[in-house]
């Protein structure tokens, strides 16, 4: 049996090949998962998102694409961890993270300020300096990326997924990946120029 089969038969529900393919992967797994920190996690909470991650992707892998599903399920898993640490490290979970890292929640309800307000406010000279920000940005990017990287950023900023980047743009997702790298480069740069 080919890996394809294998795949095909996991994701129609196969449990054994589904067993198989996780067994084929966890050090891919683990590997990843040692790459980040979940913040008032246990040891393995990542290693777990990381087994969600890979599951997702052999779901959603399609045999015969450009990309391998190794690199699709690298993708996958750590898509879903830094999802997951990003969820974590949300104000909303902020009072819970520290209420688990301190003995007591009494110590923590000294640090809970209710007078913050729950919108951002700003004076209108930074409202007009973020304006200029914006715009000035938009330029720069219109005269430097490529078109191929316009194509990408337009996706990117409707928070569309590299996977769903490389199926309308008919590419693979390390393309994708590396084109995205490339525009963070250039907006770190610009911005880096911008600020001095």
């Amino acid at each position: 049996m080919t890996d394809d089969d294998l795949l095909l038969k996991a994701k129609n529900g196969n449990h054994e090949a589904m067993e198989k393919v996780i067994n084929q992967y966890q050090k891919l797994v683990y590997k990843n998962s040692q790459n980040f920190f979940l913040r008032g996690g246990e040891g393995n909470d990542l290693e777990q998102e990381g087994y969600i991650g890979l599951i997702k992707a052999i779901k959603a892998y399609k045999p015969n694409t450009e990309a391998t599903f190794t690199t699709f399920a690298n993708l996958c898993i750590r898509r879903q961890l830094i999802t997951t640490i990003k969820k974590a490290n949300t104000d909303k979970h902020k009072i819970f993270n520290d209420s688990i890292i301190k003995d007591s929640y009494s110590e923590n309800i000294e640090k809970i300020d209710y007078k913050t307000l729950s919108l951002c406010f700003h004076t209108p000279e930074e409202l007009l300096l973020g304006k200029e920000l914006v715009e000035l940005l938009n330029n720069y990017l219109d005269k430097n990326l490529s078109d191929f990287e316009k194509q990408v950023f337009s996706h990117l900023i409707q928070q569309k997924t590299y996977i769903e980047i490389a199926i309308l743009l008919n590419n693979t997702p390390k393309c994708i990946d590396n084109t995205i790298q490339r525009i963070k480069k250039k907006v770190k740069r610009y911005l880096n120029i911008y600020m001095e």
